[in-house]
């Protein structure tokens, strides 16, 4: 991984370990089940579920206590252990640029985490996501609603938007779009601020 990109996951971890708390805070009871209600229409019943970028393990227990077989992952040290108190799952330190899963999970859910992937590595990225799924497994994922990308707090963010989405899926031959639609924001103190972009997909 070149240097500027590691600089940058680095900078990016690096806020969240030292903002771990008020990011709990603001996530945590955030209602995304409209996110869940798209995502459960095309898994299963028990099956395998990566939630890559799990934060403060609200998404982990959810589909813990659905019945779901739970994995999570985050960059995170700090997050790490959070959903492991949060949702008491299996829980391991991962950069979703370095997934190196081979046919492991039905499903991935990656929400509002993927959007810390600088653009010239999404592609890749997403193909490494498709070789961790089993065959027809599922995926997840959201962007903030935009163009280009930016840096906020030290942060870097990849926006999209669905055309600029649908071109970059377009060129991960072993992912086919399924759904792709907006949001707003739905934590009360960000509602209005900014939109995000949905995508669930399938391997083929």
């Amino acid at each position: 991984m070149e240097d500027k990109y590691k600089s940058d996951i680095d900078r990016t971890i690096e806020y969240y370990e030292k903002n771990a708390e008020e990011f709990v805070t603001s996530t945590i009871h955030a209602d995304v089940s409209g996110l869940y209600k798209h995502f459960e229409k095309y898994i299963s019943t028990g099956c395998r579920i990566l939630d890559l970028g799990c934060g403060s393990g609200r998404d982990s227990k959810y589909f813990a206590k659905k019945g779901y077989d739970v994995v999570a992952a985050d960059p995170s040290p700090v997050m790490c252990d959070q959903t492991r108190r949060t949702a008491n799952v299996p829980t391991i330190l991962l950069k979703a640029e370095e997934i190196a899963f081979e046919e492991e999970f039905d499903a991935i859910w990656a929400c509002a985490s993927l959007l810390h992937v600088h653009k010239e590595v999404m592609a890749v990225t997403i193909y490494r996501l498709a070789r961790a799924l089993k065959h027809d497994g599922i995926f997840y994922a959201s962007w903030k609603y935009g163009d280009g990308e930016h840096y906020d707090n030290g942060r870097l963010f990849s926006d999209y938007k669905q055309e600029s989405m649908k071109s970059l899926l377009l060129n991960v031959r072993e992912v086919m779009l399924i759904e792709i639609w907006k949001t707003e924001d739905v934590r009360l103190e960000k509602r209005n601020s900014f939109a995000w972009i949905n995508v669930i997909a399938k391997k083929v």
